[in-house]
């Protein structure tokens, strides 16, 4: 007998013509997740095979195919590649790796980071479903690690395929120069935090960018599933594990925020915005 799986954990990462709300049970036959293709038998018996295009995703409003025309998505598809869902801790590439192409998270999230001085390896950025990530490798090497966060899977565009894009598609040129430099500013803005910043303005910047970022992928913004550890979370904004633990007690005291293991549940968004610049909370 086949195995059941929950569909709430088949309708990550689908398209939206796939989410069918009204069916209880998906029979999963086979999964190529090499390839884009699921094949779905439903509680009627059907055999429903499904490529996962990006004209179909549910990311596309947030991911790279914003900015293209129908006609420029097709060609754009055909230099897709999908690759296998990763479980969680594996690298998509790692320091020194020779720049393979950038990557749009299709499922679960992802953590970079970058070895210091002393060792130690310093987190340098969260990935959600639709964010795209591997700017740091265009310098022919990539200088960071990328690490899965939890089971997750990613979409690639090799750079065979940018060459080539970047030269047909001008509005593909001038997404992703809008990218880039909407990491440059993420990098500055960090900076800023880090000299700036107090430790509870930090976290409240961080929970408040999070929030809206899971509210532009159709998620609640109030209540936050983490895929990250509090000691990942504390290396990225430049605090202790402690701190960072104490400073939830604190909000949980002021009524902003209340933490049960790895999700956060926002009380009060609009006090907790005015804290990130300094105005306190309630």
């Amino acid at each position: 007998m086949a195995n059941h799986l929950p569909v709430d954990r088949l309708r990550r990462g689908l398209c939206t013509r796939c989410r069918i709300n009204d069916i209880s049970v998906y029979n999963v036959r086979k999964y190529l997740s090499n390839v884009g293709f699921l094949y779905v038998a439903v509680s009627s018996g059907f055999n429903i095979p499904m490529k996962l295009t990006c004209r179909d995703c549910s990311l596309a409003e947030l991911c790279l195919p914003r900015a293209l025309s129908p006609d420029d998505m097709e060609q754009f598809e055909t230099m897709v590649d999908q690759r296998p869902a990763m479980a969680r801790g594996n690298f998509l590439y790692q320091t020194g790796d020779v720049f393979g192409g950038l990557y749009a998270v299709k499922s679960g999230s992802f953590k970079t980071t970058i070895s210091a001085s002393d060792g130690e390896d310093q987190v340098t950025g969260f990935y959600l479903p639709g964010e795209l990530f591997g700017f740091d490798g265009f310098d022919d090497h990539y200088s960071c690690s990328a690490v899965a966060l939890e089971h997750s899977s990613v979409c690639e565009l090799p750079l065979s395929s940018i060459d080539q894009l970047v030269v047909k598609l001008p509005n593909l040129r001038r997404e992703l120069d809008r990218l880039m430099a909407r990491e440059i500013t993420t990098d500055q803005s960090m900076l800023l935090q880090l000299s700036r910043r107090t430790a509870e303005q930090r976290l409240a910047a961080f929970l408040v960018s999070l929030s809206l970022r899971f509210r532009q992928r159709g998620f609640s913004g109030t209540e936050l599933r983490l895929s990250m550890s509090r000691y990942d979370i504390a290396n990225y904004l430049g605090l202790t594990a402690e701190t960072v633990s104490r400073l939830f007690k604190r909000l949980k005291e002021h009524h902003l925020a209340l933490v049960n293991g790895r999700t956060v549940i926002i009380q009060d968004f609009e006090a907790l915005h005015r804290q990130v610049h300094g105005s306190g909370g309630r």
